[in-house]
This record gives structure tokens, sequence and C-alpha cells, in this order.
């Protein structure tokens, strides 16, 4: 099996545990990586998957949705200026991670236009994961974009605020893929039956209310 990094530390993971204590003669190997891999070339029985996805033979079955979200710490936000249009991350230190746009961000056009708003920025800081990205900006170190599910948790017990919610861009679906076929063979099938309703419900509990 493949997932994203943190999603699948986070979410995926347990479930694969409780699978394996259900199924004990099955074994399984998990591949937590951020760039999608080949299921069929690198022989992946099942994905999880953060996109929209392509037109494809795959089975593809939804478990839920995340949103990109733009936070900071209370404290970094007392002692900057007020961040209230997407121009305004141009004059705050920026925490980008390197899976990442590093350099832009982009938003939905504005109210009678049909071209995106770009914000060009130079990080202040760059890192190759979620987890150092989060500690940083829980120490008001700066602002930086996550999905919903990665912060969650840090936005409901108020270390991290999101920022311009009304600028965000419609959910991206999360989905469990699986090639033509895989199915068909019984510890695939197992395995689906038991994670498509945790899957829901674990990102569901997850999520982060949606803006007026």
């Amino acid at each position: 099996m493949t997932a994203p990094v943190h999603c699948g530390e986070q979410v995926l993971r347990p479930i694969l545990d409780d699978f394996l204590d259900a199924f004990p003669t099955v074994s399984a190997k998990l591949h937590l990586c951020d760039r999608p891999m080949n299921l069929i070339e690198e022989g992946i029985d099942a994905a999880l998957r953060i996109a929209h996805l392509p037109d494809s033979s795959m089975v593809a079955i939804r478990v839920g949705e995340v949103r990109q979200l733009i936070v900071a710490a209370p404290s970094f936000l007392a002692k900057h200026p007020r961040i209230e249009e997407p121009g305004d991350l141009a004059k705050h230190q920026v925490i980008a991670v390197s899976q990442a746009d590093l350099n832009s961000w982009r938003f939905p056009p504005t109210a009678g236009s049909a071209t995106p708003q770009t914000v060009q920025f130079t990080p202040r800081c760059v890192v190759d994961s979620v987890h150092a990205a989060i500690a940083s900006v829980v120490e008001g170190r700066g602002v930086t974009r996550l999905l919903s599910h990665q912060v969650a948790e840090y936005v409901r017990d108020g270390r991290l605020r999101i920022v311009l919610r009304r600028y965000e861009h419609a959910p991206i679906p999360v989905h469990l893929v699986m090639p033509e076929g895989r199915l068909s063979m019984p510890k695939v099938r197992a395995f689906v039956d038991l994670a498509v309703a945790r899957l829901r419900t674990q990102l569901a509990r997850l999520a982060v209310e949606a803006p007026a």
C-alpha cells in the first residue's frame, strides 16, 4: 500500500494495524511518500490519494475530503500586520514545505474574474517535513499552508488560527485507489471492507469547520 507521509502516519497506519490484527496470516508493506507511485509498475494493491483524480482504469472509492488552510499562531498574528487578503502574505514570514509551492501560492479568482490570484514570496524557511512546519508555526515563527487534517488538532485547541478563509480553494477529494482487478483478491477486498468506513470516520473527525 502507499499513502502520503503525514496522512499515512496519522490516518492509514492505525487502520492497517487493526486489519493485520484481524487477519494474522496476512502481511503488509506500507510505502509512505509524497510522490504519486505507479501502482501497477510498483506492485501496489491500494493507495490513499489526496488529489483530483484523472480519468483512468483505476478503481477509486471516495473516503473524504481535505482543504488547504493558511495558518499561524496567535502570538505571531498579534505582533504582525493583519492578513486580510492574499497580497498581505508578501509582508510576512512564510514557512514553506518543500513538496508544495515554494515561491508562490495560488488562490481562486476574485469575483468577476476568471484568473486565479498568485502571490509571490521568498520563504523565510523551507522544510521537507509537515511536522517541522507545524512545530515552527506553533512557536510563532511564521505562516504556512497545509492540509486541514494536518492542522485540525492545533486549530481546535487554539494553538493555530486560520487566516484568509474566504480565499480558500474548493476541497480536495481523498480516495482509496486500486488497479483494476485488485478487488477480486481476497486480502485486498478484506482490507477495503474494513478500511473504507474507518477512513471516512477518521477524515471526518479531522475536518476543520468550513468557512461560512
